[in-house]
């Protein structure tokens, strides 16, 4: 046990480290992470994990006295906290400087995610927008990404003995399939839309009916693009009236 405490030997808890529990707050190693992960990253990408960590940071703190806003915590902390600063960016406000030790006081032990209520709540909390709505689906996605790879970056470096979230079941929820009837062209309007862009081009490079037929396969037959345009006369069955088909295999001969 002395030499648990002392970091000379793993403990028997897989929730410590080689080093014996770590002392990192959330907030510390969310820094850390994102400053170690900076280099080499999109300005896209990066404004993804800041955004992932902010939430994650956020679900992590103790409600103590002195807490801002919602929206002031997520400015100060996706401007500040989780960026690696450029040359040209200026000296952070005292009003932002005192967020971000309230932030400091308030974060949990990184070690606390072991408990799976906790991290449970951490990752329901990944669902909800600021207003307090639910998030969308890619959303949420990208943030239990980061998260989950955060974790392992903490395993990596000995702050966790092993990944608090390998024995929780939670799952991002399936996309909606429904369709907007608003957004989807109705048969009049499609043919409408076939009809204007048939005029594309001059007419003796075919240019507009080949185009008819591109989208005219996509509307009523649900082909992707790919799909249309690899589409050739003999994979199609087209009867003299009604519907015809497309099939994989080539028709007899006179069909």
């Amino acid at each position: 046990m002395w030499a648990i405490r002392a970091g000379l030997a793993q403990g028997a808890s897989p929730m410590y480290g080689p080093r014996g529990p770590s002392k990192l707050s959330v907030y510390a190693f969310a820094t850390e992470y994102a400053r170690a992960h900076w280099p080499g990253r999109a300005a896209k990408t990066r404004d993804e994990v800041s955004d992932a960590l902010t939430a994650i940071t956020l679900a992590m703190c103790w409600d103590l006295p002195g807490r801002s806003n919602g929206q002031l915590l997520r400015r100060v902390l996706r401007h500040w906290a989780f960026v690696v600063p450029g040359p040209g960016q200026g000296e952070m406000p005292a009003e932002d400087r005192l967020v971000l030790q309230w932030v400091a006081k308030a974060s949990r032990p990184l070690v606390d995610l072991h408990d799976p209520v906790l991290a449970r709540d951490v990752l329901e909390s990944l669902r909800r927008k600021l207003d307090g709505g639910e998030a969308a689906v890619e959303t949420m996605r990208r943030k239990r990404k980061v998260l989950v790879h955060a974790l392992h970056y903490a395993v990596e470096r000995g702050e966790l003995g092993s990944h608090p979230l390998e024995k929780i079941r939670w799952r991002v929820p399936k996309p909606s399939v429904s369709v907007d009837p608003r957004v989807v062209a109705n048969p009049h309007q499609a043919r409408d839309l076939l009809s204007a862009v048939s005029y594309v081009g001059g007419y003796r490079r075919a240019r507009g009916r080949r185009l008819v037929g591109f989208f005219a396969g996509m509307y009523y037959a649900g082909l992707r693009p790919e799909e249309a345009v690899a589409v050739a006369l003999p994979d199609c069955r087209l009867p003299r009236t009604g519907w015809g088909r497309r099939g994989c295999t080539a028709p007899a001969a006179g069909g």
